[in-house]
């Protein structure tokens, strides 16, 4: 597996990502911890599970008030 930095912060992260969107109530929860530990497993550190990037933005509504961009 290969890792890169994630911005200038520093941590090491995978250059795969498990995308978890479908994650919801497509898998039970055992399913899809077994899905996560195998990826894990296999290197992957990087996981986004953002249910819909499309409604969390600056000065959106269901942006939580004290987020900082």
């Amino acid at each position: 597996m290969q890792y890169t930095h994630l911005g200038r912060s520093g941590p090491s992260v995978s250059r795969l990502c498990l995308g978890a969107t479908n994650f919801g109530p497509q898998p039970d929860d055992p399913a899809a911890h077994s899905i996560m530990d195998f990826a894990q497993e296999a290197g992957i550190s990087f996981f986004n599970m953002a249910n819909r990037l499309d409604e969390i933005s600056p000065g959106h509504k269901t942006a939580p008030k004290d987020y900082t961009w």
